[in-house]
């Protein structure tokens, strides 16, 4: 997957899409650790399907007002673990 050499994770997911990858609802959240500024609210791991290849992948991203924004427009589900 091409869209995986670009460092901003955010950016990964929305190439993902435009790629024909699918967002498998729900999107699961998980609290970390130890808390970096860059994973503060946890992490969210997206599994993502291309149905035309068969392929899975997953992609996990940090909280940012971007991905928020990004699953309340969609109204995807996210479900804590």
């Amino acid at each position: 997957m091409n869209f995986i050499k670009d460092n901003n994770r955010f950016a990964r997911l929305t190439a993902a899409i435009e790629a024909g990858w699918e967002i498998e609802e729900p999107v699961l959240i998980r609290s970390t650790w130890q808390k970096s500024d860059e994973e503060i609210g946890g992490v969210y791991h997206f599994i993502l399907r291309h149905k035309g290849e068969d392929k899975t992948n997953l992609l996990s991203l940090p909280p940012s007002a971007q991905l928020l924004q990004f699953l309340a427009a969609r109204r995807i589900s996210v479900t804590g673990l």
